[in-house]
């Protein structure tokens, strides 16, 4: 149930056609795939993917991300904000 409602909201948010909400897209397609594969449930996840390469082709940039979704890399893999920052001062720090 709850992968159907993160779908759900996931595609909500590339339908409006605002870039600055695929991020939080991801992130709930991520949540959708991560319920999915707890109950089980792998095939439903798999649908999602030819869904939005279809629906939302011309989305070049926000695509390349989904992709990477569909292959297992999900936004959360990502080092966050802090942690490059920290990686960033740290070798500037050093002489």
């Amino acid at each position: 149930m709850g992968a159907k409602v993160y779908r759900a909201l996931g595609m909500h948010s590339l339908k409006t056609k605002q870039s600055t909400y695929d991020g939080a897209a991801l992130a709930l397609f991520e949540n959708a795939k991560r319920c999915s594969e707890r109950a089980g449930l792998q095939h439903e996840g798999a649908a999602l993917v030819p869904d939005v390469r279809r629906a939302h082709h011309r989305k070049a940039g926000s695509l390349g991300e989904f992709e990477r979704l569909a292959a297992g890399h999900g936004p959360s893999d990502a080092p966050s904000f802090l942690d490059r920052a920290r990686d960033r001062w740290s070798v500037q720090a050093d002489p």
